[in-house]
């Protein structure tokens, strides 16, 4: 006897009817979008498994409460700390979509680390304020930072810090990384412990944040980790906003001119994450910020949704899923 089909909510529009094609022959495919009140009650108490990409509003606490056969959900963005796992059946399996955005974060992540120690968008605001003549004088070049043979440091060293670390090669810099897990890797000079990381942000010349944000991450760049780095150290964060303290951060680039730090991640108000921040950091001439669209690049070759989606058919068809997180370790930072 064929056993029956697992329930599947699909509750994102990212996925595309090809890939619902594919799940549809391994699940009953119920899909959020445009579905009513009363259709969603109905069906909640039989749903086996969800695949999202953000965590959708009307799942919240109160219809968590409903899904009693909730065994499985897959998160098609990389970091998970968006799921609310406090509301989530007991003994509930979660997926993140670990290293589905490696390279086309990564990639990016260079573009602002080359943005920030070039001063590009510096010099680019000079030039149309009218404030910048040509010089071919040696002030000039001492106002930007040449990479060969300086010291990069990855704090995160797993899908996107691995790719960082690769293309850090052809710029013939000097990589070390910190890992939670010690590591040995050709080239890279990995450090783990509390005692490696102020090794590492010690000696970096330039830094790139490739955490997730879990409970031990949180604020993991404050007020003394920023004293332990260099004063024209430069830090990338494509990750997450709250990994670094805003206002810690906001008083060092003050205090500290030629430190450096570009973001495409921001810090989240009222529970959301929001470019709106409590201090000035686009007034200052230190800072350069993206509006969170190094994922999305990544999303646009479909490859994430892939992903995603093939874990969840080797759950549907009784196989153990990759990228399964421990919960314990995560916060979760959605509205209800």
């Amino acid at each position: 006897m064929t056993p029956a089909k697992l329930n599947l909510l699909v509750g994102t529009d990212v996925v595309d009817g090809r890939s619902i094609d594919k799940l549809a022959k391994h699940s009953m495919i119920y899909k959020l979008d445009g579905m009513t009140d009363e259709r969603l009650s109905e069906i909640l108490p039989t749903i086996d498994a969800l695949l999202i990409f953000s965590w959708p509003k009307q799942l919240n606490p109160d219809n968590l409460q409903k899904m009693t056969r909730l065994k499985f959900v897959q998160s098609i963005l990389a970091g998970v700390n968006h799921i609310p796992f406090a509301n989530l059946n007991k003994g509930a399996t979660v997926s993140s979509n670990a290293g589905a955005y490696s390279d086309e974060v990564a990639e990016y992540a260079w573009a602002l680390l080359l943005s920030a120690v070039k001063r590009v968008v510096e010099l680019h605001v000079s030039l149309r304020e009218e404030r910048w003549t040509l010089r071919r004088t040696l002030d000039a070049g001492t106002q930007v930072m040449i990479l060969h043979d300086k010291v990069l440091g990855i704090i995160g060293f797993g899908g996107i810090g691995v790719s960082v670390a690769r293309m850090a090669k052809g710029f013939g810099m000097r990589v070390c990384a910190f890992s939670r897990t010690p590591k040995r890797v050709k080239g890279v000079r990995v450090y783990s412990g509390e005692r490696g990381l102020e090794d590492l942000l010690r000696q970096s010349d330039a830094l790139v944040l490739a955490l997730p944000l879990t409970n031990q991450t949180t604020k993991i760049v404050d007020r003394e980790r920023l004293a332990q780095m260099k004063n024209t150290a430069v830090l990338v964060n494509i990750a997450r906003g709250e990994l670094v303290d805003e206002k810690a951060m906001y008083e060092h680039l003050v205090a500290q001119p030629n430190f450096r730090y570009a973001t495409d991640v921001w810090w989240y108000k009222e529970s959301r994450e929001s470019l709106k921040t409590d201090y000035p950091f686009l007034s200052l001439p230190n800072f350069i910020g993206t509006p969170h669209v190094s994922g999305p690049s990544g999303l646009a070759t479909g490859r994430p949704a892939q992903l995603a989606v093939d874990n969840t058919i080797r759950y549907l068809e009784g196989l153990k899923p990759k990228n399964i997180v421990d919960p314990r370790e995560y916060v979760t930072s959605y509205p209800y």
